[in-house]
Protein backbone atom coordinates (compact mmCIF):
# COMPACT_ATOMS: atom_id res chain seq x y z
CA UNK A 1 0.00 0.00 0.00
CA UNK A 2 2.73 2.26 1.03
CA UNK A 3 4.55 1.49 -2.61
CA UNK A 4 1.62 2.31 -4.52
CA UNK A 5 0.56 5.56 -2.36
CA UNK A 6 3.92 6.91 -3.49
CA UNK A 7 3.30 5.84 -7.11
CA UNK A 8 0.40 7.87 -7.56
CA UNK A 9 1.95 10.96 -5.58
CA UNK A 10 4.59 10.70 -8.29
CA UNK A 11 2.20 10.55 -11.19
CA UNK A 12 0.03 13.19 -9.45
CA UNK A 13 3.27 15.49 -9.18
CA UNK A 14 4.53 14.84 -13.21
CA UNK A 15 0.92 15.55 -13.70
CA UNK A 16 0.75 19.00 -12.17
CA UNK A 17 4.48 19.72 -13.97
CA UNK A 18 3.13 18.39 -17.37
CA UNK A 19 -0.01 20.53 -16.70
CA UNK A 20 2.33 23.54 -16.04
CA UNK A 21 4.21 22.88 -18.85
CA UNK A 22 1.45 23.22 -21.51
CA UNK A 23 0.36 26.52 -19.71
CA UNK A 24 3.80 27.77 -20.03
CA UNK A 25 3.99 26.76 -23.68
CA UNK A 26 0.31 27.93 -24.49
CA UNK A 27 1.22 31.38 -23.26
CA UNK A 28 4.52 30.71 -24.40
CA UNK A 29 2.73 30.32 -28.24
CA UNK A 30 0.40 32.89 -27.17
CA UNK A 31 2.55 35.68 -26.60
CA UNK A 32 4.68 34.61 -30.17
CA UNK A 33 1.47 35.05 -32.36
CA UNK A 34 0.51 38.16 -30.43
CA UNK A 35 3.79 39.73 -31.27
CA UNK A 36 3.69 38.46 -34.82
CA UNK A 37 0.25 40.45 -34.57
CA UNK A 38 1.92 43.19 -33.77
CA UNK A 39 4.89 42.84 -35.87
CA UNK A 40 3.51 45.22 -39.04
CA UNK A 41 2.51 48.10 -36.91
CA UNK A 42 5.96 47.45 -34.44
CA UNK A 43 7.83 47.78 -37.62
CA UNK A 44 6.04 50.69 -39.01
CA UNK A 45 6.14 52.64 -35.45
CA UNK A 46 10.17 51.36 -35.16
CA UNK A 47 10.63 52.97 -38.57
CA UNK A 48 8.30 55.83 -38.98
CA UNK A 49 8.71 57.00 -35.20
CA UNK A 50 11.68 55.49 -33.11
CA UNK A 51 14.11 55.81 -35.84
CA UNK A 52 14.01 59.67 -36.96
CA UNK A 53 13.69 60.76 -32.95
CA UNK A 54 17.00 58.80 -32.65
CA UNK A 55 18.63 60.04 -35.38
CA UNK A 56 17.07 63.54 -34.52
CA UNK A 57 18.98 63.87 -31.20
CA UNK A 58 21.99 62.23 -32.52
CA UNK A 59 21.97 64.99 -35.29
CA UNK A 60 21.11 67.83 -32.10
CA UNK A 61 24.87 66.65 -30.40
CA UNK A 62 26.87 67.60 -33.51
CA UNK A 63 28.02 70.93 -34.97
CA UNK A 64 27.36 71.42 -38.92
CA UNK A 65 29.20 73.28 -41.75
CA UNK A 66 27.71 72.40 -45.41
CA UNK A 67 28.02 68.75 -45.49
CA UNK A 68 30.97 68.66 -42.64
CA UNK A 69 29.52 67.38 -39.23
CA UNK A 70 31.44 66.78 -36.14
CA UNK A 71 30.31 66.29 -32.37
CA UNK A 72 29.64 69.06 -30.00
CA UNK A 73 27.65 67.51 -26.74
CA UNK A 74 24.93 69.75 -25.99
CA UNK A 75 26.47 73.28 -27.31
CA UNK A 76 23.25 73.55 -29.79
CA UNK A 77 21.01 73.66 -26.76
CA UNK A 78 22.95 76.07 -24.74
CA UNK A 79 22.89 78.18 -28.23
CA UNK A 80 19.46 77.83 -28.09
CA UNK A 81 18.68 78.90 -24.91
CA UNK A 82 20.27 82.00 -25.80
CA UNK A 83 19.04 82.97 -28.86
CA UNK A 84 15.73 85.27 -28.53
CA UNK A 85 14.87 84.56 -32.21
CA UNK A 86 13.83 80.87 -30.90
CA UNK A 87 11.89 82.36 -27.55
CA UNK A 88 10.13 85.32 -29.60
CA UNK A 89 8.71 82.39 -32.32
CA UNK A 90 6.84 81.31 -28.91
CA UNK A 91 4.29 84.20 -28.59
CA UNK A 92 2.02 82.68 -31.21
CA UNK A 93 1.48 79.27 -30.03
CA UNK A 94 0.99 80.57 -26.37
CA UNK A 95 -2.10 82.88 -27.84
CA UNK A 96 -3.20 79.86 -29.38
CA UNK A 97 -3.13 77.56 -26.41
CA UNK A 98 -4.36 80.71 -24.20
CA UNK A 99 -7.14 81.81 -26.13
CA UNK A 100 -8.00 79.37 -29.32
CA UNK A 101 -7.81 76.14 -27.55
CA UNK A 102 -10.28 76.88 -24.60
CA UNK A 103 -12.14 78.73 -26.59
CA UNK A 104 -12.53 76.41 -29.70
CA UNK A 105 -13.79 74.11 -26.59
CA UNK A 106 -16.21 75.94 -25.34
CA UNK A 107 -17.70 76.64 -28.75
CA UNK A 108 -17.44 72.89 -29.51
CA UNK A 109 -19.24 71.95 -26.32
CA UNK A 110 -22.26 74.18 -26.84
CA UNK A 111 -22.37 72.89 -30.80
CA UNK A 112 -22.31 69.20 -28.82
CA UNK A 113 -25.38 69.95 -27.06
CA UNK A 114 -27.08 71.67 -30.18
CA UNK A 115 -26.43 68.12 -31.71
CA UNK A 116 -28.46 66.80 -29.14
CA UNK A 117 -31.16 68.88 -28.59
CA UNK A 118 -31.75 68.74 -32.47
CA UNK A 119 -31.17 65.12 -32.88
CA UNK A 120 -34.75 64.34 -33.97
CA UNK A 121 -34.54 67.51 -36.22
CA UNK A 122 -32.25 66.93 -38.89
CA UNK A 123 -28.93 66.46 -36.24
CA UNK A 124 -26.97 64.37 -38.69
CA UNK A 125 -27.28 67.07 -41.29
CA UNK A 126 -25.69 69.36 -38.74
CA UNK A 127 -23.05 67.02 -37.80
CA UNK A 128 -21.42 66.74 -41.52
CA UNK A 129 -21.73 70.60 -42.01
CA UNK A 130 -19.87 70.83 -39.36
CA UNK A 131 -17.33 68.25 -39.26
CA UNK A 132 -16.79 68.45 -43.24
CA UNK A 133 -13.67 70.86 -42.67
CA UNK A 134 -11.65 68.92 -40.61
CA UNK A 135 -11.90 66.33 -43.90
CA UNK A 136 -10.21 69.17 -45.56
CA UNK A 137 -6.14 69.33 -45.54
CA UNK A 138 -4.25 71.75 -44.13
CA UNK A 139 -2.46 72.84 -46.97
CA UNK A 140 -5.74 73.24 -49.01
CA UNK A 141 -7.37 75.13 -46.11
CA UNK A 142 -4.07 77.57 -46.15
CA UNK A 143 -4.79 77.82 -49.86
CA UNK A 144 -9.09 78.68 -49.48
CA UNK A 145 -8.30 80.98 -46.70
CA UNK A 146 -5.69 82.81 -48.87
CA UNK A 147 -8.02 83.51 -51.66
CA UNK A 148 -10.67 84.50 -48.98
CA UNK A 149 -7.83 87.54 -47.45
CA UNK A 150 -6.28 88.11 -50.51
CA UNK A 151 -6.27 91.65 -52.16
CA UNK A 152 -7.16 91.37 -55.45
CA UNK A 153 -9.31 88.07 -55.31
CA UNK A 154 -11.47 88.30 -51.83
CA UNK A 155 -15.05 87.79 -51.73
CA UNK A 156 -14.91 90.64 -49.11
CA UNK A 157 -13.18 93.55 -51.74
CA UNK A 158 -16.63 94.71 -53.39
CA UNK A 159 -18.09 94.82 -49.66
CA UNK A 160 -14.91 96.81 -48.02
CA UNK A 161 -15.02 99.13 -51.26
CA UNK A 162 -18.88 100.16 -51.17
CA UNK A 163 -17.80 100.64 -47.24
CA UNK A 164 -15.34 103.10 -48.45
CA UNK A 165 -11.84 101.10 -47.66
CA UNK A 166 -11.20 100.43 -51.35
CA UNK A 167 -7.36 101.20 -50.49
CA UNK A 168 -7.54 99.37 -47.21
CA UNK A 169 -5.15 95.84 -47.62
CA UNK A 170 -7.65 92.96 -46.11
CA UNK A 171 -4.10 91.36 -43.91
CA UNK A 172 -1.88 92.84 -41.98
CA UNK A 173 1.04 91.39 -40.21
CA UNK A 174 -0.98 93.10 -36.70
CA UNK A 175 -4.14 91.61 -37.63
CA UNK A 176 -2.84 88.35 -38.79
CA UNK A 177 -2.99 85.73 -34.86
CA UNK A 178 -6.87 87.11 -35.33
CA UNK A 179 -7.34 85.49 -38.55
CA UNK A 180 -4.97 82.33 -37.68
CA UNK A 181 -7.64 81.88 -34.89
CA UNK A 182 -10.31 82.48 -37.44
CA UNK A 183 -9.00 79.73 -39.32
CA UNK A 184 -8.02 77.32 -36.65
CA UNK A 185 -11.23 77.80 -35.32
CA UNK A 186 -13.18 76.60 -38.69
CA UNK A 187 -11.04 73.66 -38.89
CA UNK A 188 -11.03 71.73 -36.04
CA UNK A 189 -14.04 72.94 -33.98
CA UNK A 190 -16.59 70.85 -35.80
CA UNK A 191 -14.31 67.30 -35.35
CA UNK A 192 -13.54 68.59 -31.09
CA UNK A 193 -17.79 68.83 -31.10
CA UNK A 194 -17.79 65.66 -32.83
CA UNK A 195 -15.42 63.90 -30.26
CA UNK A 196 -17.29 65.64 -27.19
CA UNK A 197 -21.11 64.47 -28.63
CA UNK A 198 -19.77 60.94 -28.83
CA UNK A 199 -18.95 61.24 -24.83
CA UNK A 200 -22.32 63.06 -24.50
CA UNK A 201 -24.73 60.54 -25.91
CA UNK A 202 -23.03 57.22 -23.33
CA UNK A 203 -23.96 59.74 -20.63
CA UNK A 204 -27.22 57.71 -19.00
CA UNK A 205 -30.37 59.39 -19.59
CA UNK A 206 -31.42 58.54 -16.29
CA UNK A 207 -29.20 61.57 -14.73
CA UNK A 208 -31.23 64.27 -17.48
CA UNK A 209 -34.46 62.94 -16.85
CA UNK A 210 -34.13 63.18 -12.59
CA UNK A 211 -33.38 66.93 -13.24
CA UNK A 212 -35.86 67.70 -15.91
CA UNK A 213 -38.72 66.06 -13.13
CA UNK A 214 -37.38 68.49 -10.80
CA UNK A 215 -37.75 71.22 -12.89
CA UNK A 216 -34.39 71.61 -14.65
CA UNK A 217 -33.90 73.10 -18.28
CA UNK A 218 -32.00 71.88 -20.91
CA UNK A 219 -29.01 74.38 -20.30
CA UNK A 220 -28.97 73.54 -16.84
CA UNK A 221 -29.14 70.11 -16.76
CA UNK A 222 -26.23 70.12 -19.39
CA UNK A 223 -23.75 72.88 -17.60
CA UNK A 224 -24.78 71.95 -14.14
CA UNK A 225 -24.88 67.84 -15.21
CA UNK A 226 -23.39 66.49 -18.18
CA UNK A 227 -20.14 69.29 -18.34
CA UNK A 228 -18.85 68.08 -15.23
CA UNK A 229 -19.25 64.37 -16.54
CA UNK A 230 -17.32 65.17 -19.53
CA UNK A 231 -13.84 66.31 -17.89
CA UNK A 232 -12.57 62.96 -18.96
CA UNK A 233 -13.04 64.62 -22.27
CA UNK A 234 -12.18 67.88 -22.21
CA UNK A 235 -8.93 67.06 -20.77
CA UNK A 236 -7.22 64.73 -23.98
CA UNK A 237 -8.79 67.43 -26.10
CA UNK A 238 -7.53 70.27 -24.51
CA UNK A 239 -3.82 68.43 -25.11
CA UNK A 240 -4.53 67.25 -28.62
CA UNK A 241 -5.00 70.67 -29.34
CA UNK A 242 -2.08 72.34 -27.03
CA UNK A 243 0.23 70.15 -29.44
CA UNK A 244 -1.56 71.84 -32.12
CA UNK A 245 -1.14 74.63 -31.16
CA UNK A 246 2.75 74.46 -30.07
CA UNK A 247 3.83 72.62 -33.55
CA UNK A 248 1.22 75.28 -35.90
CA UNK A 249 2.77 75.56 -38.99
CA UNK A 250 0.77 75.16 -42.27
CA UNK A 251 -1.99 78.42 -41.78
CA UNK A 252 0.64 80.73 -41.31
CA UNK A 253 3.08 79.10 -43.59
CA UNK A 254 0.28 79.81 -46.41
CA UNK A 255 -0.78 83.21 -45.54
CA UNK A 256 2.68 84.62 -45.93
CA UNK A 257 2.71 85.09 -49.36
CA UNK A 258 -0.27 87.92 -48.34
CA UNK A 259 1.81 89.13 -45.57
CA UNK A 260 5.71 89.15 -44.37
CA UNK A 261 6.40 87.25 -41.98
CA UNK A 262 9.43 86.55 -40.40
CA UNK A 263 11.18 83.40 -40.21
CA UNK A 264 10.43 82.67 -36.84
CA UNK A 265 6.71 83.81 -36.69
CA UNK A 266 6.11 80.26 -34.97
CA UNK A 267 8.16 77.78 -33.15
CA UNK A 268 8.11 75.38 -36.66
CA UNK A 269 8.45 77.75 -39.21
CA UNK A 270 12.22 78.93 -37.28
CA UNK A 271 12.87 75.18 -37.40
CA UNK A 272 12.03 74.75 -41.12
CA UNK A 273 13.81 77.98 -42.13
CA UNK A 274 16.61 76.90 -40.18
CA UNK A 275 16.92 73.31 -41.62
CA UNK A 276 16.05 73.90 -45.39
CA UNK A 277 16.10 77.90 -45.89
CA UNK A 278 20.00 78.17 -44.09
CA UNK A 279 21.22 74.34 -44.26
CA UNK A 280 21.29 74.45 -40.20
CA UNK A 281 19.61 70.84 -40.21
CA UNK A 282 21.96 69.82 -37.08
CA UNK A 283 20.39 73.44 -35.23
CA UNK A 284 16.70 72.55 -36.25
CA UNK A 285 17.12 69.16 -35.21
CA UNK A 286 18.15 70.77 -31.15
CA UNK A 287 15.06 73.09 -31.53
CA UNK A 288 12.68 70.86 -32.81
CA UNK A 289 14.27 68.44 -29.26
CA UNK A 290 13.39 71.27 -27.44
CA UNK A 291 10.26 72.06 -28.36
CA UNK A 292 9.00 68.41 -27.74
CA UNK A 293 10.38 69.06 -24.11
CA UNK A 294 8.20 71.93 -24.23
CA UNK A 295 5.55 70.33 -25.63
CA UNK A 296 5.57 67.30 -23.00
CA UNK A 297 6.18 69.44 -19.53
CA UNK A 298 2.86 71.48 -20.43
CA UNK A 299 0.73 68.12 -21.38
CA UNK A 300 2.51 66.34 -17.92
CA UNK A 301 1.18 69.19 -15.98
CA UNK A 302 -2.13 69.39 -17.47
CA UNK A 303 -2.63 65.71 -16.89
CA UNK A 304 -1.37 65.97 -13.42
CA UNK A 305 -3.23 68.91 -12.62
CA UNK A 306 -6.09 67.07 -13.56
CA UNK A 307 -5.75 64.03 -11.64
CA UNK A 308 -5.05 65.88 -8.18
CA UNK A 309 -8.06 67.86 -9.34
CA UNK A 310 -10.15 64.67 -9.61
CA UNK A 311 -8.43 63.14 -6.55
CA UNK A 312 -9.39 66.30 -4.40
CA UNK A 313 -13.58 65.77 -5.35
Amino acid sequence: MGYDTMNKKTNVKMDQVMIKKKKRNKKAVATIKAYLFLAPFLLLFATMVIYPIALGVKLSLYGQRGARMWYIGFQNFATILQDPKFWESLRIPLFLLLVQVPLMIFIATLIAFSYERLEKHGGSIFRFIYYLPYTIPGIVTGIIWSYIFSDGMSPFRPVLDLLGYSGTKILTRPHLPAILLVIILWAFTGYTAFVIYSALISIPKEFSEQAQLDGATFWQVAFKIKVPLLKGVFIPLFIFNAIGAIQVFNEPWMLKELVVLPSNYTPAMYIYNAAFAQGRFTYASAMGMILAVLTFLISFGVLRSAAKQMLTE
